[in-house]
């Protein structure tokens, strides 16, 4: 009889910090990393559907997304938001689906914001750094370095706060 109970109770506290040790890497999915930091994403001079010289903002933040992911669409008004700041340029890259759905989106949501529609340019962007999933979102600075990548939904005072 001891030992079953000593069984279960073992049995039990490792299910316990199982539970606690699943919760907290939920957690971290959705939190920022610094794992891109101070990498140079050089790749966004050479597009054509972007003048990246011409950007006179402190900040760009790049948002890896797509028509069907459904925390993507629930960012669009945060993204919004941020391409108002006077000083941050938001630019959308389309991950793993069609320029015309991703058309389709920009038209019904009426976004403003720029973004980055070919695959061929998409690509050349996503080889520069690491990326688990969408969305992601990357805030660099004016000379293009990765100052901190996002994982999961984002809200504008978030990135507000990131780049204060």
């Amino acid at each position: 009889m001891i030992k079953r109970n000593l069984l279960l109770i073992l049995l039990t506290g490792l299910i316990g910090i199982a539970v606690l040790n699943a919760s907290t890497a939920d957690q971290e999915i959705n939190s920022i990393s610094d794992i891109n930091n101070g990498i140079q994403v050089e790749s966004l001079m050479q597009l054509s559907s972007v003048r990246v010289e011409q950007i006179n903002t402190d900040y760009i933040v790049l948002n890896l997304w797509a028509s069907w992911c459904i925390p993507c669409q629930n960012e669009v008004d945060e993204l919004l938001k941020i391409s108002e700041q006077s000083n941050i340029t938001v630019i959308g890259i389309l991950v793993d689906d069609s320029a015309s759905n991703g058309r389709e989106f920009i038209e019904d949501n009426k976004i403003t914001y720029k973004n980055i529609l070919e695959e061929e340019e998409s690509d050349l962007i996503l080889s520069q750094f690491s990326w688990t999933g969408i969305p992601t979102t990357l805030v660099l600075d004016s000379n293009l370095l990765i100052l901190h990548t996002l994982n999961g939904e984002i809200t504008a005072n978030e990135i507000i706060e990131l780049t204060k």
